[in-house]
């Protein structure tokens, strides 16, 4: 007989003992974000449960340091629901964002969300041959190198980071269709907008942004009232 799957490992990096109470049976607890570094490879979590306002360094710089040696999904908890500290965590590498106060019922749909896009990157990874998923290639000379995760604009690299890396990925996949904020957001966050696409808009931005100081400029265009395109070939829709 099969054995049964076992539970994912959760590590939360928080010292705030309210949240690690809510859901301690799925935890491995830490509260410091030293103390998550030098504990990650011994307890090799499926996923960690990051707080921004830690004691020591700072949930962010826990996040980058993090990134130089793992690709572990991370969810960031925040006491704050500010726009730009969301992108930071992004532009970092975080997977997603739970405001505090945790609500376990959205805490447990969130890390579901994105264990499940992890498995399937994996699957992914594992069954698609190299060559075929090697190179991604967009107007005005962007290229993606998925192999290395290195975004070019001709000669040019452009520093995408986290979900900006996804969301071009996923935009040049979908060449010449429109996609709607709601299309955007389920595909790199893995939740609908509910009706407030500011966040991916701020996202598209900031792409859009470093694509064009890289000399690529009007790679992701805006259709108004309907949502985001990369044109099929050079200066076509």
């Amino acid at each position: 007989m099969a054995s049964e799957a076992r539970a994912p490992l959760l590590m939360l990096v928080d010292d705030d003992p309210l949240v690690s109470g809510a859901i301690a049976s799925f935890l491995r607890e830490v509260a410091t974000g030293e103390d998550a570094l030098a504990d990650l490879d011994a307890a090799a979590p499926d996923l960690v449960l990051l707080d921004v306002g830690l004691p020591g360094i700072s949930g962010f710089e826990t996040l980058r340091l993090l990134r130089l040696r793992s690709d572990v999904p991370v969810v960031m908890l925040t006491a704050a629901s500010e726009i730009n500290e969301r992108l930071e965590g992004f532009d970092l590498g975080a997977d997603d964002y739970i405001t505090k106060p945790v609500v376990l019922q959205e805490l447990v749909r969130r890390v579901r969300a994105v264990l499940n896009r992890a498995r399937h990157r994996a699957g992914v990874a594992s069954t698609v041959p190299a060559l075929e998923r090697a190179e991604l290639r967009g107007p005005g000379g962007v290229r993606v190198d998925t192999l290395a995760h290195v975004v070019y604009a001709g000669a040019t690299e452009v520093p995408l980071l986290g979900k900006q890396y996804e969301l071009l990925c996923w935009l040049l996949e979908h060449r010449g269709r429109v996609a709607t904020a709601d299309e955007v957001s389920l595909a790199v966050w893995g939740y609908p907008t509910d009706g407030s696409p500011n966040y991916v808009e701020a996202l598209v931005s900031r792409v859009r942004g470093k694509l064009a100081a890289a000399g690529a400029a009007d790679v992701i265009r805006t259709i108004r009232g309907v949502g985001y395109s990369v044109p099929r070939e050079d200066g076509a829709s």
